[in-house]
């Protein structure tokens, strides 16, 4: 989970631990839907009403591999099925007839002020329109129940094309911060070969 007000970092040059990752993470908000998109043919999209932990961290694992998604990874199967079943959480999963092809969830505790927690495809399905009707559904969803504003950050560690994705359908930066976490790799979150362009150090 990401500090609600992290303390501020001078100008300069700062080590790493070893067996960590450093990431730049922006934060970025939205205030108006994007126009309807037609759905690409062939995909369904579900809303979650129960989600099993393992379940849920098998799709984690597969849409956030690339990207080193760790959040959800490493908590406990208590407290990550309390979050699944929170009125205030919405998971959505996407689907094709070859299987998974997405997920969404988003934090709408507030309706006036969601926050999209994670929102990403699976490799197979990038680079074919999936995201822009996905994000459309998903922010006519949220503005449709009343959001004035929805949340969202990324991170450099991120698919080189997701900032200039938020960026393009109408989101702004907000602010910035640097986070440092644990390497999932390192910790056996993630196996050895997940994100081949970071390097383990």
């Amino acid at each position: 989970m990401l500090d609600p007000d992290p303390t501020p970092i001078t100008e300069g040059t700062y080590a790493v631990p070893a067996g960590h990752l450093a990431v730049v993470v922006h934060h970025l908000t939205c205030t108006t839907p994007l126009p309807p998109r037609k759905k690409p043919k062939g995909l369904v999209l579900r809303r979650e009403k129960r989600m099993y932990p393992n379940v849920y961290r098998e799709l984690f694992r597969m849409v956030g591999r690339d990207w080193l998604w760790t959040s959800r990874l490493m908590i406990e199967d208590d407290a990550l099925l309390k979050i699944l079943l929170d009125p205030g959480v919405a998971i959505f999963t996407l689907h094709s007839d070859d299987g998974p092809m997405g997920m969404v969830e988003l934090d709408i505790g507030d309706p006036t002020y969601p926050e999209i927690s994670f929102f990403g495809l699976v490799p197979a399905a990038m680079g074919q329109g999936v995201g822009g009707w996905l994000m459309s559904h998903v922010l006519q969803t949220l503005f449709d129940g009343g959001a004035e504003k929805v949340r969202l950050n990324t991170c450099t560690l991120d698919s080189p094309q997701a900032l200039r994705f938020y960026l393009r359908v109408g989101f702004k930066a907000e602010r910035r911060e640097v986070r440092v976490f644990p390497d999932p790799r390192a910790v056996g979150l993630l196996d050895e070969d997940a994100a081949p362009f970071v390097p383990r150090l």
